[in-house]
């Protein structure tokens, strides 16, 4: 236990932590159910997430490459698959729901992936997504720096979707923990950050909301 405290953690481990108890707020008196959709799944971080909700049948880890999800968790409902956000390869209302966090910013075309995910999903269908939120910390594989509330709601309204609900996270905790992350790393040439430190951080985070929120984190649904 020791070991794994002290051991290296990656910084999306600490966006996790703060993340889903945010994503399960907004789906207070709701279940996520049926076949899911993980679209930008990278390595899975939302697994564990995802899993808790019995009543969802199928998950679909999707990215640009091919993920190996299936092949880390032990839960059978997991599959991989490879395509785009913005001409995802399933049918018409395949899904029951989707979580696309940390994605629409990395993609140019985000009227056309946002009219995507509603292709997919069934009329009713649930959205979870997260996005930055400006004035966000630079990175350089975003095509834009984030959106506003205002402008999250109108990509998703003229996609298809209706906003149910909204959640801010990710303070001055976060803001500077990413920065030490970020520091370090490049000093090392390698990942040497604790995570028993990381954690801490992103629970300070979570108890304080210290500062402008760096995340925005809404649950949608397709008309």
């Amino acid at each position: 236990m020791l070991r794994s405290y002290l051991s290296p953690a990656w910084f999306d481990e600490a966006r996790r932590i703060v993340q889903e108890p945010r994503l399960l707020d907004l789906l207070e008196g709701k279940r996520l159910a049926g076949r899911l959709l993980n679209a930008g799944c990278g390595e899975g971080l939302y697994a564990p997430f995802i899993e808790q909700f019995e009543g969802v049948r199928v998950i679909c880890n999707m990215d640009l490459a091919r993920p190996s999800v299936s092949r880390h968790r032990a839960d059978p409902r997991h599959h991989d698959a490879q395509g785009s956000l913005t001409a995802l390869p399933f049918r018409t209302a395949s899904f029951d729901a989707v979580i696309c966090s940390e994605v629409l910013e990395h993609v140019e075309d985000e009227a056309t992936a946002v009219a995507e995910l509603a292709r997919v999903l069934t009329s009713g269908g649930l959205l979870l997504m997260s996005v930055p939120t400006p004035p966000a910390p630079f990175d350089p594989a975003h095509v834009r720096e984030g959106y506003t509330l205002e402008a999250l709601r109108r990509v998703l309204d003229t996609g298809g979707f209706e906003i149910l609900g909204t959640r801010w996270c990710m303070h001055a905790w976060m803001r500077a923990l990413y920065r030490a992350w970020q520091e370090l790393h490049r000093a090392a040439g390698r990942n040497l950050f604790p995570r028993a430190l990381l954690r801490a951080a992103a629970q300070l985070d979570l108890r304080t909301e210290w500062g402008r929120p760096w995340d925005l984190v809404v649950l949608a649904v397709r008309r």
